[in-house]
C-alpha cells in the first residue's frame, strides 16, 4: 500500500505537510510519535536542531534501541530483523508441533489401537480438509480489523487459543469409541491452524521488507520442520515414558510459547485498500494455462499421500517394527525431504522446473517399483531406511520444483490469490489421495499399492508439455518448499 498524499497535485515534491505530534507519558517516559508522510529527511527545518534526541516513528519508551513495529507510512523497518524472525519462526513452530503430533505420534497410537488403513486415511482427510479453504480464509483475514488492537495480532492470538482449546478437548475424547467427536475436534483444530497460517503470512507481508523475505521464508520453513519433528518423534517419546496425557500437555505448552511474542507486536491499523480484481481473476482462471496448472496440482506427487495410510499399518502391524522405529522412519523422511527440497531448488534453477520434475517423478516411480521387487527383504530395517531416504529426497525435489513452476505460472496482478489457490489444490490433492489410498489399501496387496503409486507418479507428466508454453522465462522462486507431509 502506497503512502498517503502529501498535498494537492500542484504541490512541490519538496513540500511537506506539517505532522501532528501526539505526546503521551508511559512509565514516566516521554514518547513523541511523528505520524504522516515526509520527503527526504522527513523533518521540518524548525525541528532539525532536535532530531538527534527525538525517536524515530514507531519507537517505544521501553527501550529506544528496540522498536516494535514498522512505520505505517514510510515503509522503513524499525523492528530488529532478529526479533521479527523470532516471532515468525515461533508462529511456524507452533503450527508444526501439533501437526507432527497428529500425523506421527497420534497416527502411530491409533494404528496400535487397531485403526485400519481406511480409518486412518479418513482421519487424515479430515485433518487436511481445512487447509484447502485457505483461498476463502485469505479475503476474510484481509478484511478483518479490530480497531486500535490491530488487524493481524488479535486474529493470530484468537486462533492460538482455539488451537489450544481444541487440542485440550481432544485429550478427553476416546478416538476409538468416540470417532465422530474426535474427528470433529481434529477438523476444528486444523481450521484454527490454517487460519493462523493465513494470518501469519499476512503479518509477514506487512512487517518484512522485500529483501528480507527470502531469508525469512527459509527460517519459517526450518522452524515448522523443527516443530513437526519435535511434535512427532519427540512427543511420541514423551508419551511412551510419561503417558499420553503428558504428551498432550507438552503439545499445548509448546503451542502457547509463541503467543508471548505475538502479544508484544505493535502493528499499525492500516486500512485495507479495496480493489476490484474479481473480473481479472475470472479471466485469468478461465485460460487454458491456468486450468492445466490446476489439473497438474491435483495430480503431482500423489505417491507420498496415497501410500501414507498404508505405510504405518504395514510397518507397525504386519512387519512388526516398534513405534519408535516407525517414528524414526517418519522423522528421517522429513529430514531428507527438507534436504531434497534444497537440492530441488538448485536443480530447477540450473535445469529448469519441467526437466527437474520429470527426472524426480521418474525417480520416485522407479523407487516404488524397486521396493516392490525386494518384497522378501521388507522385514529388514535397513531396507526400510533406504526406501525412506530415497523416497524422501525425491518428494522434496518434486515439492520444490512444483512451487517454483506455480510461481512462474502465476499472474503477478493477482499473485496472492492465484498462488494460494494452487496451494489449496495441492492440499486437496493430499487429502483426497489419503482417503482413497486408505480405502484401496484394504482391497489391494501392499505390492499392488506401491505399483499403483508408481503409475500415479508418472501420470501428471503428460501435462508438463503444455505448462511450459509461457512467454516468461522458466526461473525458480526463492521461497522454500513446504515440508513433506505437512499442509502448505
Amino acid at each position: 500500500m502506497g503512502p498517503p498524499s502529501t498535498g494537492s497535485p500542484s504541490s512541490s515534491p519538496q513540500e511537506v505537510v506539517r505532522k501532528p505530534i501526539r505526546v503521551a507519558i508511559r512509565r514516566k517516559c516521554l514518547v513523541v510519535f511523528f505520524m504522516g508522510s515526509h520527503a527526504q529527511d522527513g523533518l521540518k527545518p524548525w525541528s532539525k536542531d532536535i532530531r538527534g534526541i527525538l525517536p524515530r516513528p514507531g519507537w517505544s519508551c521501553r527501550g529506544l534501541s528496540r522498536p516494535l513495529y514498522r512505520s505505517a507510512y514510510d515503509g522503513a523497518m524499525s523492528s530488529p530483523f532478529r526479533s521479527r524472525m523470532l516471532l515468525f519462526g515461533g508462529l511456524y513452530f507452533a503450527q508444526g508441533v501439533p501437526w507432527g503430533f497428529v500425523s506421527v505420534a497420534l497416527a502411530l497410537r491409533l494404528t496400535s489401537l487397531g485403526f485400519s488403513p481406511a480409518a486412518l486415511g479418513d482421519l487424515m482427510f479430515v485433518a487436511l480438509l481445512p487447509w484447502t479453504a485457505k483461498p476463502i480464509l485469505g479475503p476474510l483475514v484481509d478484511h478483518a480489523s479490530f480497531g486500535r488492537l490491530g488487524r493481524r495480532r488479535p486474529l493470530i492470538l484468537a486462533t492460538e487459543v482455539g488451537m489450544t482449546l481444541s487440542l485440550l478437548a481432544m485429550s478427553f475424547v476416546d478416538p476409538l469409541n468416540q470417532r465422530w467427536s474426535f474427528s470433529a475436534l481434529l477438523f476444528l483444530h486444523n481450521l484454527f491452524a490454517s487460519t493462523q497460517d493465513v494470518g501469519t503470512d499476512a503479518l509477514a507481508i506487512d512487517l518484512l521488507a522485500p529483501d528480507e523475505r527470502g531469508r525469512a521464508n527459509g527460517i519459517m520453513a526450518a522452524a515448522k520442520f523443527a516443530g513437526v519433528v519435535l511434535g512427532g518423534q519427540g512427543l511420541l517419546w514423551v508419551a511412551s515414558h510419561g503417558g499420553w496425557p503428558v504428551a498432550y500437555g507438552c503439545t499445548i505448552a509448546l503451542l502457547l510459547l509463541p503467543a508471548a511474542l505475538v502479544i508484544r507486536v505493535q502493528e499499525p491499523p492500516l486500512p485495507v485498500r479495496q480493489t476490484h480484481l474479481i473480473g481479472l481473476a475470472v479471466r485469468v482462471f478461465s485460460t487454458r494455462l491456468a486450468l492445466l496448472a490446476a489439473g497438474f496440482a491435483l495430480l503431482v506427487n500423489l505417491t507420498d499421500a496415497f501410500l501414507f495410510p498404508l505405510t504405518y499399518p504395514l510397518f507397525r502391524n504386519r512387519l512388526g517394527f516398534s513405534e519408535q522405529e516407525v517414528a524414526t522412519l517418519a522423522t528421517l523422511g522429513n529430514v531428507v525431504g527438507a534436504l531434497g527440497a534444497l537440492a530441488g531448488g538448485a536443480l530447477a534453477d540450473r535445469l529448469g522446473c519441467r526437466r527437474t520434475l520429470v527426472m524426480a517423478s521418474l525417480g520416485s516411480a522407479g523407487i516404488s517399483l524397486a521396493f516392490v521387487t525386494c518384497k522378501s527383504l521388507w522385514g529388514h530395517y535397513p531396507v526400510l531406511l533406504a526406501y525412506t531416504i530415497l523416497s524422501g529426497v525425491t518428494t522434496g525435489v518434486i515439492y520444490a520444483a512444483t512451487l517454483a513452476l506455480f510461481m512462474n505460472l502465476t499472474d503477478p496482478r493477482i499473485g496472492a490469490t492465484q498462488f494460494q489457490l494452487y496451494m489449496a489444490l495441492l492440499n486437496l490433492k493430499d487429502a483426497g489421495a489419503q482417503k482413497v489410498g486408505g480405502r484401496l489399501a484394504e482391497s489391494f496387496s501392499p505390492s499392488g499399492m506401491f505399483g499403483l503409486a508408481a503409475l500415479l507418479e508418472i501420470l501428471p507428466l503428460v501435462l508438463l508439455r503444455w505448462l511450459g508454453q509461457r512467454k516468461a522465462g522458466d526461473t525458480t522462486a526463492t521461497e522454500p518448499a513446504p515440508i513433506s507431509n505437512t499442509p502448505v
